[in-house]
């Protein structure tokens, strides 16, 4: 074996070097790119329970004296309490199930509510509304905006704004 030899395997370790470099990498990369998608499967999967919930809330804080919407709203809360928050295949396969019902019980909710506030001569169910039930459901974030010419600035709001 001549000196020469090493030199020629040269290119061999070099190549082997980078190729285990950029697999490690890319294994990073996936794991955190799977945590990502995992989160982001998650959130989707129960956003929609948290507004449903959110919304028994405020309806049940309306007192809208309904036996049929308050035990709609009722049958809503069991269903979301048999929900199990891990990704098994049996549970995944539950939710789907359960998401079914759920949909189909509060779209019955949002129809009874609906009658009821037109038999009421209250105000109908709309963007406005949603927004108030939105800011009971995460509560008012305030925030403080402060320049130099506070004193001067014609706003509804005072230096205290809910976002």
């Amino acid at each position: 074996m001549s000196e020469f030899d090493e030199l020629l395997n040269l290119e061999e370790e070099f190549y082997k070097e980078g190729y285990d470099e950029g697999h490690n990498e890319n294994l990073k990369n996936n794991f955190l790119e799977g945590k990502q998608f995992g989160l982001q499967v998650g959130f989707q999967r129960f956003v929609l329970l948290g507004q449903m919930i959110g919304i028994c809330d405020v309806l049940d804080s309306l007192d809208l004296n309904s036996s049929a919407l308050s035990k709609n709203v009722q049958s809503v809360r069991t269903l979301i309490s048999q929900v199990e928050m891990t990704n098994d295949d049996e549970n995944v396969e539950e939710l789907g199930k359960i998401m079914i019902k759920l949909k189909n019980k509060f779209r019955t909710i949002m129809i009874s509510f609906q009658r009821i506030m037109k038999k009421e001569k209250r105000e109908p169910f709309t963007f406005e509304v949603i927004e108030e039930i939105s800011r009971i459901i995460a509560g008012e974030v305030q925030g403080f905006v402060e320049d130099e010419d506070v004193t001067d600035a014609k706003t509804t709001q005072d230096q205290a704004q809910a976002w």
